[in-house]
């Protein structure tokens, strides 16, 4: 199977590109999963992640669960299927990209969406602020129209990773750090990141749930919670909820 590296970054493979293809074919993330050999979650997960790490979603849901609703690939989805495949037929224009031409910044997203790390929430932002100090600095980042990103990074890794005001980077945070208020008050905690949004899924296992939270604009949020402040703060599909993590636990990753 084709795949493209570059200067020893995670080869990017079809699967993402193949499991978009299935649900413009097929209209449905279930009917797609299936098409492609992939659990309904699996499928779901990996357009989540696709969507948080392009500036606008790849894919649009519609309600209705595993047995129904549909999706529909939107035209920044088409838009990266069409680049992909142009990338397969045009080796010669990956070597141009690999090279660093014009049109490097199509490769470096899609190096980002075949990026694998541990930290189930990845979301491509743009820096927008930095706020220098002594040892530590504040990294601002764009998260969506409505929302933004704080990271707190030393200054060294600000200059190591070349960080700068526009630059386009990913801000990891792992689903175990995040944290869930139900309703659309802000608690008042010393959390620097409190971004509301939607409850879109909950799965439940014995002990944790698994709880997503879309926040606008084709990006979703993960939390793990205990099953038992689940239950508790009743969160259930469509409420409002508040996701909230400390802006030392986002890590920033560049291309």
């Amino acid at each position: 199977m084709l795949g493209l590296r570059r200067e020893g970054r995670p080869t990017v493979g079809r699967d993402r590109i193949e499991l978009l293809e299935a649900v413009g074919i097929h209209g449905s993330i279930s009917k797609a999963a299936k098409a492609v050999g992939l659990s309904y979650k699996a499928a779901w997960d990996a357009l989540n992640a696709v969507n948080n790490l392009l500036p606008r979603p790849a894919v649009l849901g519609q309600t209705g669960g595993r047995q129904g609703g549909g999706a529909v690939v939107t035209q920044d989805g088409l838009a990266l299927i069409a680049s992909f495949r142009l990338m397969e037929k045009r080796l010669e224009k990956v070597a141009q990209m690999l090279a660093g031409d014009e049109d490097g910044d199509s490769f470096s997203l899609l190096w980002s969406l075949g990026m694998k790390t541990s930290a189930r929430n990845a979301f491509r932002c743009t820096v927008t602020e930095i706020r220098h100090g002594s040892v530590n600095c504040e990294v601002i980042m764009r998260l969506s129209r409505q929302n933004e990103l704080t990271a707190i990074v030393t200054e060294e890794s600000v200059a190591e990773l070349g960080i700068e005001v526009g630059r386009e980077i990913t801000a990891l945070v792992k689903s175990s750090f995040v944290m869930l208020s139900p309703g659309t008050e802000k608690p008042k905690v010393s959390a620097r990141n409190k971004i509301s949004g939607t409850i879109s899924r909950r799965d439940d296992g014995g002990v944790n749930s698994e709880i997503a939270v879309d926040i606008g604009d084709g990006k979703t949020i993960i939390a793990i919670v205990t099953l038992e402040s689940a239950r508790e703060m009743d969160l259930k599909i469509g409420d409002p909820a508040v996701a909230f993590f400390k802006s030392s636990h986002v890590i920033l990753a560049v291309d």
